[in-house]
């Protein structure tokens, strides 16, 4: 891949990669700051709620423990069945009836068990019994229960099926010092609570009131109010965890709750999945009714990926423009001038120079460069021709020395099986006659064995020079391997092959090399043949070979 190209794709990927980072660092700072505004909102929100619509409510909790506290009504739980004390009871509570929003209260005594109900309808001479709780009938648990679990305020959502609203009771004990004595309260109409609190709430969030176990007592979807909710079993209750989508949003739900209700009156947030998408849970704890508020936020809908498609346009074309501006200078200050400089470095391939032809936008790093490979090249183009020369004479000495034999400096068997081949060859195309002559030294393991190996190579070294002296140019003399030596005769003359043989077979006295202070003659076994039709170099080599051998074993 061109080196153009690479630089594209790197600097795109590199501001891609930017781009992206810096949108996550934006949307994860525009997060914390949604999710401190949440945490404002909310604290405000409680605020605003308790004045706009839980301050009825905070009234109704407050006038029912006010109720509770009537002397009159202590009295008569004290002892229900004086009937004078019930009169002078009923007497203050129907004067305190009036002051309920929803102009109605009940009584439930521990004493007698039996259930009061007024609200204003019957007429002044009425009893308000209405009949008598039994522990083992279920719809009157909640009475035992609150007693049993000594609940000072217990808010208990139920529909009037009757009446077809849906009403929030307070109930609120009658206590004696550490007795309990009943319990009493009033009924408020939710109807317009709903409509004000949960029906019209902000569009970006949903709110749910839920009591200390968690479940459900207000919400805009009224099927999931957990009506009754303190006689319920656990299995059945309708709680806020069930509205998440996984265990950890719930786990990390309750702690919230746990949180909330040690700091009251002060939010405490979470993150959470509902209906699939990730929302904040902010909580309050409202002490005053011993309830949570809590609120799921969908922060997406707060923050709309939409919002920011202006932005990543503005990057789109920011990028495009950056690279078509990245192009072109890469473009003239360093492909073209690199462009040039290739073309000047190809022309040396031809033994040639041909000078790089630079725009003034060619950076000065490039033109460093290219001074530099314009000195170098020429001083190359030197240097080759020298090279060359010397690589030629190199190789003619390497390839003698690849025939040689390092000792001698005669033929070795390489270099001689080329003269062989050739004078065969010679032989075969225009019968250019050739022989071949095999030296072989006689008892020259007897002077290793005497002087040493030192010695044996000096004697080696004469025999080279002796017999290159006795054939002259009319051959040439190679060394076969350890003291056998072989003689190319060019067979000038029909007599050359005899006459050499002769001399070194007949000539004993003519060789004498001194070795330690002792002169030793060397003596030779020779054999020749004349190369003849039909033969070739094995053959050739095998009859001098054996005739070699015939005169050093008659020799013996």
């Amino acid at each position: 891949m061109a080196i153009k190209s690479r630089f594209l794709i790197s600097t795109t990927l590199i501001l891609l990669l930017t781009g992206f980072f810096s949108w996550l660092s934006m949307r994860v700072l525009a997060e914390d700051i949604i999710v401190s505004w949440v945490e404002r909102y909310a604290e405000k929100q409680v605020q605003y709620d308790k004045v706009r619509t839980l301050l009825p409510l905070i009234q109704e909790v407050n006038l029912s423990k006010e109720f509770a506290e009537l002397e009159s009504l202590k009295e008569w739980a004290k002892h229900p069945f004086n009937d004078a004390l019930k009169q002078q009871a009923l007497y203050d509570t129907e004067a305190f009836r009036h002051r309920f929003s929803d102009k109605s209260y009940f009584i439930a005594l521990k004493g007698n068990e039996h259930y009061y109900y007024s609200d204003g309808k019957e007429a002044s001479n009425f009893d308000p019994y209405r009949y008598t709780l039994h522990e083992s009938n279920p719809d009157d648990a909640w009475f035992y229960q609150i007693m049993a679990k000594k609940l000072n305020l217990h808010l208990n959502v139920n529909p009037d099926v009757e009446l077809g609203v849906i009403k929030l009771w307070s109930d609120v004990l009658i206590r004696d010092g550490d007795d309990v004595l009943g319990v009493v309260g009033t009924g408020l109409d939710l109807s317009g609570f709903l409509r004000q609190m949960v029906e019209k709430q902000d569009i970006y969030s949903a709110i749910v009131f839920t009591n200390n176990e968690g479940s459900i007592q207000l919400y805009q979807r009224e099927e999931l109010i957990d009506y009754s909710s303190l006689t319920k079993q656990s299995e059945d209750k309708s709680l806020v965890f069930q509205l998440l989508d996984d265990e950890q949003s719930r786990m990390q739900l309750k702690q919230t709750l746990e949180m909330a209700k040690e700091a009251p009156n002060h939010v405490k947030t979470s993150p959470v999945y509902k209906d699939g998408v990730r929302q904040l849970a902010s909580v309050v704890y409202i002490p005053e009714i011993d309830w949570f508020q809590v609120n799921f936020i969908d922060i997406n809908a707060f923050l709309p990926l939409t919002e920011f498609s202006g932005l990543l346009v503005v990057f789109f074309i920011s990028l495009v423009c950056a690279l078509i501006v990245f192009y072109l200078l890469l473009t003239l200050i360093v492909t073209k001038p690199l462009s040039e400089l290739d073309l000047s470095i190809g022309s040396l391939d031809k033994k040639q120079y041909r000078a790089p032809k630079l725009n003034r936008f060619a950076g000065l790093e490039i033109k460093k460069l290219v001074s530099h490979y314009q000195k170098m090249s020429t001083s190359l183009l030197e240097y080759q021709h020298e090279l060359e020369n010397k690589v030629a004479e190199r190789t003619e000495a390497l390839s003698r020395l690849a025939k040689l034999d390092p000792l001698t400096e005669l033929y070795n068997r390489r270099g001689f099986e080329v003269h062989m081949t050739e004078y065969m060859q010679r032989w075969q195309k225009n019968h250019h006659s050739f022989g071949l002559i095999n030296v072989d030294v006689n008892r020259f393991k007897l002077v290793n064995d005497l002087y040493g190996h030192a010695a044996g190579d000096l004697v080696l070294q004469e025999i080279a020079t002796y017999l290159t002296n006795v054939v002259g140019d009319k051959g040439e003399v190679a060394r076969w391997g350890g003291d056998e030596f072989l003689i190319l005769v060019k067979q000038n003359s029909d007599q050359d092959l005899v006459t050499i043989s002769e001399q070194l077979q007949s000539d004993r006295e003519s060789l004498v090399i001194k070795i330690k202070e002792q002169n030793i003659t060397i003596q030779f076994s020779v054999g020749n043949a004349l190369v003849e039709d039909n033969d070739t170099l094995e053959s050739l080599l095998h009859r001098a070979d054996n005739a070699m051998y015939a005169v050093k074993f008659n020799n013996r």
